[in-house]
């Protein structure tokens, strides 16, 4: 090891700028080496902050990712230069987190967080940095740490949340009569009497099936019959909306759930619905009508009894002739 105790103050000077020049141009080497490897994977190389002068060595590349090149940087960067563009929604969380581990709460400072382009758009940071010298007092001396650009990940995650979301919201959708799936009403019917026996407020479940729709099959084929229910989907859509939950059982069959209504009250809307299927318009030479059964839901009975009761109903209805409502 070299003893300086013998240099002239000539010569220290020269060690000392010798060595800034050595440290400028490995710092260099670095950079460009970080630029060339890592770049497109979103890495914007390293950072280093001198706690005691505040002065923040880093990459070019953390600053040219926001709009900023050399020339439009202070000949010492301090740390507030990136802090102060972070987002107003962000920034209290990122000094929180760097309180916490400049203090020793924490082993590391690991944040993401957003940061202000210079022409005012913004870009999404992932920032991990640590202590590597503190004083006796345990104070922090010297930092460094590596950046990331992953504004593109997030856009990319932030994109599929929304098509996952519409994807789910069109799995909740029968696509041929825009009411809601079987799945979908089986959970709303779930929903809807747990709420009923919480807060002791009446459900009426009605359950509708086209009469002879076996039948309008075999002579007319699928697509015509599906108009059908495609129709009448509307029909009840158009009852319901805003007020009622309504879905398609199976096949032919349409479950509505009527929360806080009573049974005299639901009595009258499927009324109204058969009626107005009955005097619709379809492609084939009939007139269609609808049976139904309706049934209060008790708080002691399960949802297979309350299903199997109003089953039930609509079967007797059916029997007698269709184009009726039992209750």
């Amino acid at each position: 090891m070299q003893d300086y105790q013998e240099y002239t103050k000539e010569e220290l000077i020269m060690q000392m700028t010798s060595l800034t020049r050595l440290n400028k141009e490995l710092l260099q080497t670095i950079q460009e080496s970080e630029r060339l490897e890592f770049g497109w994977t979103g890495n914007l190389g390293q950072w280093f902050w001198d706690f005691t002068t505040n002065e923040v060595t880093f990459n070019p590349l953390k600053a040219e990712a926001i709009g900023y090149m050399k020339e439009d940087l202070p000949e010492k960067v301090p740390y507030q230069f990136f802090t102060d563009k972070v987002h107003p929604e962000d920034k209290d969380e990122v000094m929180q987190q760097m309180t916490n581990h400049l203090t020793g709460k924490t082993p590391v400072w690991e944040v993401k967080y957003r940061i202000q382009a210079k022409d005012g758009s913004w870009k999404v940071y992932q920032d991990r940095g640590k202590v590597t010298e503190r004083n006796e007092k345990n104070e922090p001396l010297f930092l460094k740490g590596i950046v990331f650009d992953i504004t593109q990940e997030e856009q990319e995650r932030e994109l599929l949340k929304v098509k996952n979301k519409n994807l789910t919201s069109r799995m909740k959708i029968d696509t041929l009569t825009t009411l809601r799936t079987r799945s979908s009403i089986i959970v709303e019917l779930v929903k809807h009497t747990n709420k009923s026996k919480k807060e002791d407020i009446p459900l009426s479940v009605m359950v509708l099936n086209v009469d002879n729709y076996a039948k309008y099959e075999e002579d007319f084929g699928i697509v015509l019959s599906e108009e059908i229910l495609k129709v009448v989907g509307q029909v009840i859509k158009a009852a319901t909306e805003d007020k009622y939950v309504a879905g398609r059982y199976r096949d032919s069959v349409f479950l509505i759930l009527l929360e806080n209504t009573q049974i005299e009250e639901a009595l009258i809307l499927a009324e109204t619905i058969k009626q107005t299927v009955l005097e619709t318009v379809f492609d084939v030479p009939h007139h269609i009508t609808i049976s139904g059964g309706i049934s209060t839901f008790q708080s002691e009975e399960a949802i297979s009894e309350l299903i199997q009761k109003v089953a039930k109903k609509l079967v007797a209805a059916q029997k007698n002739g269709g184009n009726q409502i039992v209750i």
